[in-house]
């Protein structure tokens, strides 16, 4: 396949290529599945695309998307830029300050909308907006077009105007302004990342795991460029796309559709891990016995003698109702946006779930990824065809590459200080590059913390070791400027209710059971032997647990389930300061 430089020629393609009567698929939760057929959509794109140019829509004006993934997101998606505008994806589940905040700095009036959450979001903001379209059919209480409507309404421009749509999509160009993207906000208000057509696509032909006969499961939000860049790339190779409404059903979605792709944060992962790992410590003697001997026996060495004769038998009476947990017929699970922990990675490996590490960000999109053939744990694989990587004088990894950004929208400071000089994109990542061209990410520049001794702490192999611990949750160390490191923890809160169950300290509150004799003597044991493999300026001296579940509108989490140290430093200084009330006397 060759490369693609603009959405139109996907558009193209998939018009030319396939004729799929599933090609995006919707979960009707009533009703099992509603479906959109190849010819349904590049019909629909059009109907839409219209629309808007009928509303006005010009070259370059921005148009805003607020929905749970869905085909007519997708649909809406392609048909913005499908008229020369600027898909402007959001997140529902963010803070009003950063809503009203992304809203303004792209100057946005159009807006398409679906889902209750995401209704009660711009209702609170309505008055920024000129014009609202529904992507459901049902009436909703705003004064808005529903979507068959519109689609009429592009449909009496294409009856007045016949050749206005092929003369629309001609004008589009590979360096056109496609999509803002903003930042997740781990720091600070977000950023809007600007993407060309030829950004968003960039990637779409190569196919380095042999994909043909698949069918993919999106469970990640679209305005998630991970999950965006996914999403183009299935629609280009026609795999057919069904599109979750609840990760909570995650599971029985899995052993109903057995898909074969997946794409998915750690935090997922991690939370299936720990899901596992509850079923097992629940069942009855027996069976937790049998359980518990097949986990350890998953995470010996590879060339272990024993591991080696016994393997076989742990995955024909264990392993095996684990992988058909996640419907049983994965060929690919690609994990991207934060750091996988290695430990969790190593066991889906050798129950014969093929995970596949990569990464990247907005301002780069996919840079590298495991492969087939060439899986390293705890690295993110090999750079794909066409991107460049390598490593300044401080370890930071800078990026060259087509699908690197246009720049920060209305930011021209933020956007020269990001770049070197020659062009590179300055990533923020410590990372690592080993003679084979591997790259590993080390952590974030501005993650690392500086003890007051002069010592660099790098948090995230520290806070994956501790994730081991099916008890806790989140792990966030802290100790820059202190003589030592601690760290405050999430728990698992199912977990934790059922220690309490074993303990019969039901009535007990969460936080007096955190604080018993039990749990203490647990973590002290837990922070023995973590200390024990780290260096002594990294150990932890002391730890706090935060009894409130982490959330995106409690501010902890990103919309991308990532930790926002700051906010949970600044929210939890009181137990911070706690841990070094002698240091401070």
């Amino acid at each position: 396949m060759k490369p693609f430089k603009t959405v139109v020629e996907v558009l193209r393609h998939v018009e030319k290529e396939y004729s799929k009567p599933n090609a995006l698929n919707f979960q009707n939760l009533e009703n099992g599945w509603d479906s959109v057929s190849s010819k349904e959509f590049v019909e629909q794109v059009k109907m839409v695309a219209l629309g808007l140019r009928k509303l006005g829509i010009k070259k370059g004006d921005r148009v805003g998307i607020l929905s749970n993934p869905s085909p007519r997101w997708t649909i809406a998606d392609f048909a913005i830029m499908m008229c020369g505008g600027v898909s402007v994806p959001l997140f529902a589940n963010i803070s009003n300050e950063n809503f009203e905040f992304e809203i303004k700095h792209t100057a946005l009036k159009h807006i398409f909308v679906a889902g209750e959450e995401q209704w009660d979001m711009y209702g609170a903001f309505s008055s920024h907006f000129e014009v609202v379209i529904s992507l459901q059919d049902e009436p909703v209480k705003h004064k808005a077009y529903n979507f068959k409507e519109f689609c009429n309404l592009g449909l009496s421009l294409e009856h007045e105007e016949p050749d206005l749509y092929e003369n629309m999509l001609d004008e589009i160009k590979p360096g056109d302004l496609a999509t803002i993207v903003h930042t997740s906000g781990s720091t600070g208000l977000p950023k809007g990342v600007m993407l060309s057509h030829q950004n968003v696509i960039g990637l779409v032909h190569l196919n380095p795991f042999n994909w043909d006969d698949e069918l993919y499961l999106n469970v990640l939000p679209l305005a998630h460029i991970f999950a965006r860049s996914i999403n183009f790339l299935m629609i280009t190779r026609g795999i057919p796309i069904y599109y979750l409404q609840d990760i909570t059903t995650v599971g029985d979605v899995a052993r109903e559709l057995h898909p074969t792709i997946l794409v998915v944060v750690p935090r997922l992962l991690e939370k299936i891990y720990s899901k596992m790992c509850a079923k097992v410590n629940q069942a009855g003697f027996l069976k937790r016995q049998i359980g518990r001997w097949a986990f350890d026996l998953a995470n010996q060495e590879e060339d272990s003698f024993i591991k080696k004769m016994m393997h076989p038998i742990a995955d024909k009476i264990v392993y095996s109702q684990l992988r058909e947990s996640l419907g049983n017929n994965l060929n690919a699970v690609i994990c991207g946006g934060a750091a996988l922990n290695p430990h969790v990675y190593h066991f889906f490996l050798d129950i014969g779930v093929p995970i596949y590490e990569g990464w990247g960000q907005t301002e780069s999109a996919v840079v590298s990824c495991n492969r087939p053939d060439n899986i390293r744990i705890g690295s993110v694989g090999l750079p794909f065809d066409g991107t460049e990587v390598k490593l300044s004088e401080e370890g930071e990894l800078l990026v060259k590459s087509p699908l690197v950004m246009q720049g920060y929208y209305n930011e021209p400071k933020a956007t020269k200080e990001v770049f070197t000089e020659d062009g590179w994109l300055r990533t923020g990542d410590k990372g690592a590059i080993d003679q084979d061209g591997i790259v590993s990410i080390l952590g974030r520049l501005r993650e690392m913390y500086k003890t007051s001794t002069g010592e660099w702490i790098a948090p995230i192999p520290i806070e994956q070791e501790l994730c081991k611990a099916p008890l806790i949750d989140i792990a966030m160390v802290v100790g820059n400027d202190k003589k030592f490191a601690s760290c405050l923890i999430f728990p698992d809160f199912e977990i934790l209710q059922d220690l309490k169950k074993l303990h019969n300290q039901e009535k007990l509150s969460d936080e007096a059971f955190l604080s018993s004799n039990f749990i203490k003597q647990e973590m002290d044991h837990l922070l023995y032997n973590l200390n024990k493999n780290l260096n002594h300026w990294e150990q932890l001296h002391s730890y706090r647990f935060i009894s409130t579940v982490p959330t995106v509108l409690g501010g902890e989490l990103t919309p991308t389930m990532k930790i926002r140290r700051e906010i949970i430093h600044e929210k939890y200084r009181h137990l911070i300061d706690s841990m070094y009330v002698e240091e401070a006397a």
